[in-house]
């Protein structure tokens, strides 16, 4: 049998080492935030949602691939409840078709509607909301994070995603039921209202709104808030993951990671639960670009980095969408025009641009308080600057 309480803690990597554990590979760039070997520094997972002269906050933004995705999924479930429709109304034959058929085709499309909204905005929403941004202090040579309490609590956390997938299927599955039954009642073939599923339905899709501020009264009740942790820059751990995909008898890929988390001050070598941030890189050389532009920031400032390219917005699409048809008006090429069009409406990207705009503006912001860190964050004299360590230096 494998021993997994170890009698000591794994020892704790530093700056320029590198370890293999459990099949992957783990390349440490900080504590000691020392220059990396790259000549690059860029924000390739596009987590620096935010920054000035003194401060970034990084944090998993939205992106419109998702909802993208989510639109994808909705255009092929539409099509596919409209596929059978008519292949059942072929079958039964009748023009107009038979009331319950319409009813039931109409109860189709609502509960596909419903799976897409609930996964893609209803918990991807939540989910957003409870992951706090990391906040680099550059002046004060601090990091801010956002620690989870210790230990397990016997309340699910509103974006797990059995729960939502739980009261998910309630809803879809009740509201089916009460568009095929409103039908039957509107029509008189029912005489009463389908009150009972009604309120079934409209109680699972309430609670999904409701168990989030439930949930967090609760945790205060019980002493079980979220804190923030102030750690100085030189200790906070950073570190590039590399883990291949295992499937039946072979390698099915690889992953490579970029972390940012807080050490823990009690157990050398393990970090803080629930805080800090994972994100996919492409290689070891995105996560040292990545590396260095959160250390460039932080060691020479503001004017030392370039931050990326916002790729989304409607702003940004419908510009995206001129240079696109440009470009196959100039060589000719309409049909690639034609097949691009169908592909964004097919995916309803503008849509998606649209909802990621506010999800970044209004959704975002509601994981911490507007006040979070509000006298921490000012600018300092330069007097009162933090100094690097002489191994820094």
């Amino acid at each position: 049998m494998f021993n997994t309480n170890l009698k000591e803690a794994l020892p704790p990597m530093r700056a320029g080492e590198r370890e293999s554990r459990a099949g992957g590979e783990q390349y440490c760039f900080s504590p000691l935030p020392l220059p990396a070997d790259s000549e690059h520094a860029a924000d390739v997972a596009h987590i620096d949602v935010r920054h000035d002269a003194a401060t970034m906050d990084i944090r998993q933004g939205a992106s419109p691939d998702s909802m993208m995705t989510a639109g994808h999924t909705l255009s092929v479930g539409t099509s596919i409840i409209m596929v059978l429709f008519l292949v059942i109304w072929v079958g039964v034959g009748g023009f107009p078709p038979d009331p319950q058929l319409v009813a039931v085709w109409g109860g189709g499309l609502y509960a596909g509607f419903l799976f897409v909204f609930i996964l893609s905005i209803v918990w991807l929403n939540t989910l957003l909301k409870r992951i706090p941004p990391i906040r680099l202090h550059r002046q004060r040579r601090e990091v801010a994070f956002v620690v989870e309490p210790p230990g397990r609590f016997w309340f699910p956390a509103p974006q797990n995603l059995w729960l939502v997938s739980t009261f998910g299927a309630i809803a879809m599955g009740s509201g089916l039921i009460v568009v095929v039954e409103l039908g039957d009642w509107v029509r008189g073939a029912e005489d009463l209202f389908p009150l009972t599923v009604f309120i079934i339905h409209t109680s699972s899709m309430a609670f999904l709104f409701v168990y989030p501020v439930i949930y967090d009264a609760i945790c205060r009740l019980f002493k079980r808030e979220r804190r923030t942790v102030l750690v100085p820059w030189e200790d906070v751990v950073a570190m590039c993951a590399f883990n291949p995909g295992l499937g039946p008898g072979a390698i099915t890929g690889f992953g490579w990671t970029f972390a940012l988390v807080p050490p823990d001050p009690e157990r050398p070598g393990y970090t803080l639960p629930g805080a800090g941030i994972i994100v996919s890189v492409g290689g070891l050389p995105g996560a040292l670009s990545q590396w260095e532009y959160i250390r460039r920031f932080m060691e020479e400032g503001a004017d030392a980095i370039t931050p990326a390219a916002r790729e989304w917005g409607v702003k940004w699409y419908d510009a995206y969408v001129a240079r696109e048809k440009a470009e196959c008006e100039r060589t000719n090429d309409m049909a690639r025009w034609r097949r691009f069009r169908r592909k964004r409406l097919w995916e309803h990207a503008r849509f998606a641009h649209w909802y990621t705009e506010y999800r970044m503006k209004h959704i975002l912001p509601k994981a911490v308080p507007s006040d979070w860190l509000a006298e921490w964050s000012k600018p300092l004299p330069e007097s009162q600057w933090a100094k690097p360590s002489a191994a820094v230096n």
